[in-house]
């Protein structure tokens, strides 16, 4: 194990493989160096991985284990500051702590968590976090908002940093990459988890109904992990009318992504409940038209882009994925509206403030 007495922060990578969270990491990681931290960063994992030039201390602590709680905070205890790109920071750690809650979804969607430990877990930890934390970083205004609402005190320690998105890349030859999943005419794509909030059954419905326009002309295209899926969708989609006109395509890499974004008709993102909201970001970029819920922050990140629908009301996601379709005037302007809201939210940036953070702090 790496001495940690000549780190000043302490930075949580264990979540580096995963899909939301690990992007924020690895983004933010491949920033900070460009950037040029005047201090050393600590990085702290379970694997080895691109940490582009930053130090990592091997940690086997398991995420939402008891070690964390115990033997994180003190093989750290030396450094001067600990950020914890999620809510399971270790409430010990005798430093400053910087915590980033993305949402509150486990809070939000309680019924819905898997077991008694994990609801357990949400509930006592999500309190102890914010009030332990020294400053907590939120994706959006709305959920800043929305810890406000639970814990109005604590308003002087919570700042808004938006995420970044990628620039778009080029694909060499995205025939092959649709074709490997059977893609075979135009489509809307969906790119997210498949978890319940994310509100996919009601998609599927609506892309039924909107057949009484579209007549088969376009594919719905679903990317995303199958274990993801607590909501029964693949049943769903298997005795549907439309689905032949479905295609569950599982989780896709991050190289194939320039070829599924990029030939794309429309993206659709139906949730009820975001932190933040990267793929129709991401998708936007590629100059995709979008279609999206709604709720929670997605008019506040997304802005007047996209073409927006009551993610309850399966009659207004209809007739909104017919018209995004058909309204040839609304997508020659979604298009490039898109790549500009896109453009604003960078990596640089989002790193930058994090920097800013943490020297208010040491």
């Amino acid at each position: 194990m790496l001495q940690t007495a000549f780190y000043d922060i302490a930075f949580d990578a264990r979540m580096y493989q995963h899909s939301g969270i690990g992007s924020y990491i690895r983004n933010l990681i491949r920033q900070f160096t460009q950037q040029a931290i005047g201090r050393d960063m600590l990085l702290l994992s379970d694997r080895d991985f691109p940490s582009h030039g930053l130090k990592i201390m091997h940690c086997h602590c398991k995420i939402y284990g008891l070690n964390e709680q115990t033997f994180l905070p003190y093989s750290v205890r030396t450094t001067k500051l600990f950020h914890a790109p999620h809510y399971n920071a270790p409430v010990l750690f005798p430093g400053k702590l910087v915590v980033t809650i993305h949402d509150l979804i486990h809070l939000n969607f309680y019924d819905q968590l898997p077991s008694l430990f994990h609801k357990l877990y949400a509930k006592s930890m999500m309190g102890l976090v914010i009030n332990r934390a020294d400053a907590i970083m939120t994706d959006s205004d709305w959920t800043r908002y929305d810890i406000l609402q639970r814990w109005p005190q604590m308003k002087h320690k919570i700042k808004t940093v938006y995420c970044g998105v990628p620039v778009a890349r080029d694909y060499p030859n995205p025939q092959v990459v649709l074709d490997r999943h059977g893609i075979n005419k135009p489509y809307i794509l969906y790119l997210g988890l498949l978890k319940r909030h994310k509100n996919l059954i009601r998609l599927v419905k609506a892309f039924e109904a909107a057949q009484r326009t579209l007549k088969g002309e376009c594919l719905l295209v679903i990317a995303g992990d199958a274990k993801s899926d607590d909501a029964g969708l693949k049943q769903y989609v298997d005795g549907c009318s439309a689905k032949h006109l479905i295609r569950l395509i599982g989780f896709v890499p991050g190289a194939d992504l320039p070829a599924l974004y990029g030939q794309a008709a429309l993206f659709a993102f139906p949730s009820i409940a975001e932190g933040f909201g990267l793929p129709p970001l991401e998708a936007m970029s590629y100059g995709v038209p979008a279609i999206s819920s709604n709720a929670t922050c997605l008019p506040e990140v997304l802005k007047d882009a996209p073409m927006y629908f009551d993610p309850y009301d399966i009659k207004d996601m209809t007739a909104c994925l017919e018209r995004s379709i058909r309204d040839d005037l609304w997508r020659k302007d979604a298009a490039p509206k898109g790549k500009i809201v896109a453009k604003g939210y960078r990596w640089e940036n989002t790193a930058r403030e994090c920097l800013a953070l943490y020297d208010s702090l040491i």
